[in-house]
This record gives structure tokens, C-alpha cells and sequence, in this order.
């Protein structure tokens, strides 16, 4: 290497760089094993059964009412997700409501009992913090409730949401979010 100098003289030579040096390949490592399936940030309660229900009049209408807490719900949550409230039944002769059957709230039963016509809502209410469960009878019969019902939140954060419904999981089918998202009972 050479350079010229301003008189148009050779200048020194530089000194030589340090040599690089490559090694051998290393050899691949053993496969891991396969983690547990995860929820994909998927939150779930435990089955909750109420103890005790609130008795409430709207418009003539009587209302049982329960709360159950729920400080995993969000704004955020109820902005960009989701969140299914399921219930077992129970309380009801298995003629009205199978034992162990779940589904999502609401659920509108429908039975005669004695030659009369009822026909039972139950539904949720979710809030940031909060669920509310609320059973209506359209005969306005029942002044206290079975504590044999039990219910569950499934919280679903929003990119596990739109992966749900890409994926053609029926939300309302228990069974297919319990194995989408591995939910243990």
C-alpha cells in the first residue's frame, strides 16, 4: 500500500492489520421437548357458585341477582376482547336442564311444569371488575334461587379473540373454547 505526500513523495507503509480468524462449525444442539400447551393469555375463573341471590323489582319484573368479582375484566379487555360468561344449571331437574351441561349466558329455558308455561332467563352482565348474573322468570315465581348453579368467566384478549374467530371457534360452544384455548375444569 503506498501513499503520496504533498511533495509527491511515497509515504510509509501502514502497519498490518491483525488477522481474522474463522473456527469450525459448532454442532447442533438436541431438540428441546415440546412445552405444555398454553392458554395464549386466555384468563378463566374457577366454577363459582353463588351462595346467595339479590331480590330486585324492574318494572314489575323480578330480578335475582349475583355478583361475582372479576378484576382480570378491563376496559381494555371489553374494548378490544372479549369475555364469555358460562353457566351449568344445576339447580333444575335434570328433564329441564341435563346435569354437568354447560353453555353461554344467556339461556333461555323454556319447560311446563303442572299444566302452566315458564320460561327462565339467565344472562351476565360484565364490567370492568365484575360479572353479574341475573335469572328472570317471566312469571314472576321464584323469590330465591337453587345454590346449585355454577357459572365461569372465560376472558379473551383481543389478538386471541380475532385468532378464535379466524379459526371457526364457536364461542357459544363450551367444548370447542375449553380445547381452543386447553381451559381445565
Amino acid at each position: 500500500m503506498s501513499s503520496c505526500g504533498k511533495d509527491g513523495a511515497v509515504g510509509p507503509q501502514g502497519p498490518i492489520g491483525p488477522a481474522i480468524a474463522t473456527g469450525p462449525t459448532g454442532s447442533t444442539g438436541a431438540t428441546g421437548a415440546t412445552g405444555a400447551k398454553g392458554t395464549a393469555n386466555v384468563i378463566y375463573s374457577n366454577w363459582v357458585t353463588p351462595a346467595t341471590y339479590t331480590k330486585d323489582t324492574v318494572f314489575t319484573t323480578w330480578h335475582l341477582y349475583t355478583d361475582i368479582a372479576a378484576a382480570g375484566i378491563t376496559q381494555d379487555v371489553l374494548d378490544k376482547g372479549t369475555v364469555i360468561v358460562y353457566g351449568k344449571l344445576d339447580g333444575y331437574t335434570t328433564s329441564v336442564w341435563p346435569t354437568n351441561q354447560v353453555s353461554a349466558l344467556p339461556i333461555l329455558l323454556t319447560y311446563q311444569e303442572g299444566g302452566t308455561t315458564y320460561t327462565d332467563t339467565w344472562s351476565s352482565l360484565v364490567t370492568p371488575g365484575n360479572v353479574r348474573i341475573d335469572f328472570v322468570d317471566d312469571n314472576n315465581l321464584y323469590n330465591a334461587i337453587s345454590n346449585a348453579h355454577q357459572f365461569r368467566y372465560v376472558i379473551i384478549p383481543g389478538a386471541q379473540w380475532a385468532a378464535a374467530v379466524k379459526n371457526h371457534v364457536n364461542l357459544k360452544n363450551y367444548g370447542e373454547v375449553k380445547q381452543a384455548f386447553n381451559l381445565k375444569d
